[in-house]
């Protein structure tokens, strides 16, 4: 190059030097720019595997569906057919008919038809049937008895004495498991309740047969020997007894 520049002459010598100034700076660049790009490709990562698109913020997110669940369907409600008789519509309570000497009483219902409630006896004179009534007005027993229509009269009493067993020497009659609750309008003779009366010999005065008549000559309210066993048992002294009206 020395040996061009010295022959040139001076504009031309000009010309070769700007020309040469630019291929050098041509150069310079070409070499500054690979090394740049030598310098990018030895700092990139070696894999080439696509990093995953970001997920969107913006878009909808997707849920999962619920799973149904699963419900048993019910099960069909039977019905009863028209003629059928599951479900007959009330029954028709039949009004209670009275006791008489020869005929006991019919339709006796399940409770006593009086008002009262709690612990009580119920002595139901046109029915001649004794209830037994507990605490919570729950039907302990229901016997029934022989009586008679007039006496006692109707009202409330209450048990003033207890005898596992009585006599009457006039009589010769003996009355187990007695429990009084009044007197008699006339002979002020005390009137309970008591099992069916014996005679001193051991014979008893009625039937069982017979209870639910009304065929008493006293005026005591009598019961079999269980029935009487019973209720001697259970009641105290205090207890109320509830004499209803004749028919």
């Amino acid at each position: 190059m020395r040996y061009f520049l010295g022959m040139a002459s001076p504009p031309k010598r000009r010309v070769l030097v700007a020309l040469v100034s630019t291929l050098v700076a041509v150069a310079l660049v070409s070499s500054a720019a690979l090394t740049v790009s030598a310098a990018t490709n030895s700092a990139a990562p070696a894999s080439t595997t696509l990093a995953p698109e970001p997920r969107s913020t913006t878009g909808p997110t997707a849920t999962a569906s619920p799973s149904p669940t699963a419900t048993a369907s019910p099960s069909p409600t039977a019905t009863a057919s028209p003629d059928s008789t599951a479900n007959p519509g009330p029954v028709k309570v039949r009004k209670p008919k009275p006791a008489s000497r020869t005929q006991k009483a019919r339709n006796v219902p399940e409770f006593p038809r009086d008002t009262h409630q709690g612990r009580r006896i119920v002595y139901d004179k046109a029915l001649m049937t004794v209830w037994v009534m507990g605490e919570r007005d729950q039907v302990i027993g229901r016997y029934p008895v022989v009586g008679r229509f007039d006496r006692p009269v109707m009202g409330t009493y209450k048990i003033f004495s207890k005898s596992k067993v009585a006599y009457n020497p006039n009589s010769k009659v003996t009355f187990n498991h007695m429990m009084r609750f009044t007197y008699g309008p006339d002979t002020k003779s005390p009137i309970g309740l008591h099992a069916i009366p014996r005679y001193y010999d051991g014979t008893e005065m009625h039937s069982v047969k017979q209870l639910g008549l009304a065929i008493a000559a006293g005026g005591c309210v009598r019961l079999s020997e269980e029935a009487a066993a019973a209720i001697y048992k259970w009641v105290k002294v205090g207890d109320r007894v509830i004499v209803l009206p004749s028919p």
